[in-house]
């Protein structure tokens, strides 16, 4: 499953995934950022993947590269924050698919990843 975290500041999104994530998370996932991305131009994403146990199947994955390629151009940078090989990887492989600038933050760094993603 995946929340919401970042309401305090317009030009930043936050999600955080927790467990595995299904098919229709990600759905979700998608309509959210899409209806997120209307109002603000390039804004800022926090990803806390800290909890994230990675897909229930490969059309969970699927899904989520499609998120990656609808949105490649939509983030200014892109903070994942987390730690383990998981998340290294998945970062190199969003590095291919966005054109924001990527970021990792290991957990404590949560209030610096929110700052860097604000910088301009």
């Amino acid at each position: 499953m995946f929340t919401e975290t970042q309401t305090t500041h317009d030009d930043v999104i936050g999600l955080a995934c927790e467990g595995k994530l299904s098919e229709s998370d990600l759905k979700r996932m998608h309509a959210l950022l899409h209806e997120r991305l209307q109002g603000a131009s390039k804004p800022g994403l926090v990803l806390d993947l800290t909890r994230f146990e990675g897909y229930e199947g490969p059309s969970a994955l699927l899904e989520d590269l499609k998120i990656d390629t609808a949105h490649t151009n939509g983030f200014h940078r892109v903070a994942v924050v987390g730690e383990g090989a998981l998340m290294d990887w998945g970062t190199k492989l969003a590095n291919f698919l966005t054109k924001a600038e990527l970021g990792q933050f290991d957990p404590e760094e949560m209030e610096a990843a929110v700052a860097w993603v604000r910088e301009m």
